[in-house]
């Protein structure tokens, strides 16, 4: 009985939520001095998403997604030579084909730019999202004003979709929008409209979504090749793009990706309903109560069992900021380790940051509570204040 008392005290969770005031006061104090601007960016710009996303890219060998090929041009600079391409990827039928050049203006090559035109509009161009970028952004209305065609689009019903990357300041691709308000009207995204080729119904529109960068290989197939890859062309999603370009190679949590294979990860993030879904700001404060409840727990808990042994050395061990600190490190691990689970399997993704630092801080919060307690004594009658498991430490 006096076990489960001290497992299931409400101190437990006292100190855990003290530790979580210290931590929004720190926070507050950061985020109002200049000098600390610097780090609060850094902090910013972190998530736990890219260690996860580490930790499963070193797990094993990929495995082979032939739901979408990737076709590279980038060697190929004539417009002539790119419409031989389109034609000879529309001739196979794919399920839907994402074009992700934008053909800016007439270039005046000969009949290069007539050609690029007569192969994108001539045939069944339903299954085909031409790329184009939305420009102009006005932040008070908080919707684009312009846009950037390819220049044989009209308005005869070709289907677009934008290819704009949700950039955070680190520069790095983590998220993708399936909508973007432009003008009175709502745009869809190059992957948003493919998904809607291939499944025939709307995508989750709301907000951003954190890009899926599973473990996964997708085909490339060069320009030259494609009469040797029919299998993974028909009937396939074909991205058609450049992968070896320098000016198209973005930073993602698995390294540096070409933009035409980020789309190829959002594209299934759509289609496979993979959209990691984002705990809740009450579900992350639970989330950090019950990691700092556990290292208040296990801390008391070791303490008491090792202080009533006579061994010196057992009695060092809890006495020293060593013995603190390998208590927090199994916490954490245990903390840790149930995040990137429930990441994994569930694509439901927990931000440990702020139970990591609870846990990190959970002797401040302790500390000011049994200070509280020693106040709370003297001054008052309380009686609970004597039922409290630290009253031998006042």
């Amino acid at each position: 009985m006096r076990l489960l008392r001290q497992i299931f005290h409400f101190d437990h969770l006292i100190v855990a939520a003290f530790t979580l005031l210290i931590i929004k006061l720190m926070v507050a104090v950061a985020v109002n001095l200049d000098f600390l601007s610097p780090v609060v960016r850094a902090v910013e710009n972190f998530s736990m998403t890219d260690i996860y996303y580490r930790i499963g890219d070193n797990g094993g060998d990929a495995e082979s997604e032939n739901i979408v090929t990737l076709v590279d041009m980038t060697d190929l600079s004539r417009r002539k030579d790119i419409a031989a391409v389109i034609s000879e990827i529309k001739s196979m039928k794919p399920a839907a084909l994402g074009v992700d050049i934008i053909f800016e203006g007439r270039q005046l090559d000969g009949d290069g730019d007539d050609i690029l035109s007569e192969a994108c509009l001539d045939g069944d161009t339903d299954n085909v999202v031409w790329a184009y970028k939305l420009t102009k952004y006005d932040r008070e209305g908080d919707k684009f004003r312009n846009c950037l065609h390819s220049f044989f689009i009209t308005d005869d019903g070709q289907r677009e979709g934008f290819i704009n990357m949700v950039q955070n300041p680190a520069k790095s691709i983590r998220e993708y929008s399936v909508t973007l308000p432009y003008r009175d009207t709502v745009a869809y995204s190059l992957p948003a409209q493919i998904a809607r080729i291939v499944s025939g119904r709307e995508p989750e529109c709301e907000g951003r979504h954190t890009i899926n960068y599973r473990q996964a290989e997708f085909p490339v197939v060069g320009y030259d090749r494609l009469a040797d890859c029919r299998e993974v062309i028909e009937g396939h999603i074909v991205l058609l793009g450049t992968t070896q370009e320098e000016r198209d190679i973005y930073y993602t949590p698995i390294g540096q990706k070409p933009g035409l294979e980020i789309l190829a990860y959002t594209v299934l993030s759509i289609i496979e309903d993979q959209h990691v879904r984002h705990a809740g700001e009450w579900m992350v404060i639970l989330w950090a109560l019950l990691a700092g409840y556990m290292a208040n727990l296990l801390d008391f808990m070791l303490t008491k069992r090792m202080g009533n042994r006579h061994s010196t050395f057992m009695l060092f061990i809890t006495q020293s900021e060593f013995y603190d600190k390998i208590m927090s490190l199994v916490v954490m691990i245990l903390i840790t380790w149930a995040s990137f689970e429930l990441f994994s399997r569930y694509n439901y993704f927990v931000d440990t940051v702020l139970a990591l630092s609870n846990i990190v801080l959970i002797e401040e919060g302790r500390l000011l509570y049994v200070a509280l307690l020693a106040v709370l004594k003297r001054k008052t009658k309380w009686k609970w204040v004597g039922k409290s498991i630290y009253i031998e430490e006042i």
